[in-house]
């Protein structure tokens, strides 16, 4: 899976969900709509679900079982895989390589993260600190060589600036109130 899109985002988190516990597309659907700190950040289709999960079953990455209804129909019922497991625990320990995908991504991470271990979603947290810090300083260096002809493009250069600081505050915030269980 690629780390880049909203798409493969929303597919670790149905990996997440269904490591925690195997459920069929419509429990999973109803999960994403009704966890609070989920629906915050997700908002998906049934139909983009069912894609997702055929597609990361295809993969390898989760296999299902087929689970009888009585009179009803016949669900699929999702597992996670080890490579599922593999990719999924990769995916949750790597910072974000982009600050657009801080709020989709890193977020969805978190949630899982401090659900399991606080060590992990500090260590997360920090990684992403430096590369926030990063960021802030190629920005920092990109402004410093505009002129004053370049008026439009500095504004631009600040906002972006101005954006990465409340980031890394953000960040510092996380990490002083991770709740402890």
């Amino acid at each position: 899976m690629a780390k880049k899109s909203s798409a493969h985002t929303l597919e670790y988190i149905l990996l997440g969900l269904i490591r925690e516990e195997p459920a069929h597309g419509y429990a999973l659907y109803e999960i994403l709509r009704s966890t609070t700190e989920l629906s915050l950040i997700w908002q998906v289709k049934r139909s983009k679900l069912y894609y997702l999960l055929d597609k990361s079953e295809t993969e390898g990455y989760l296999s299902s079982r087929t689970s009888s209804q009585g009179p009803y129909p016949d669900r699929k019922v999702y597992q996670i895989t080890q490579r599922g497991l593999e990719i999924l625990e990769e995916w949750l320990h790597s910072p974000v390589n982009s600050s657009r995908y801080v709020r989709l991504a890193f977020l969805s991470k978190l949630y899982f993260l401090v659900r399991e271990d606080n060590k992990n979603a500090e260590e997360l947290i920090e990684k992403q600190l430096e590369i926030c810090a990063g960021w802030l300083e190629n920005l920092q260096k990109q402004h410093q060589t505009l002129g004053a002809e370049d008026f439009i493009n500095a504004q631009v250069f600040l906002f972006r600036i101005g954006q990465i600081k409340a980031m890394i505050e953000w960040l510092k915030n996380c990490k002083e109130t991770l709740p402890s269980y």
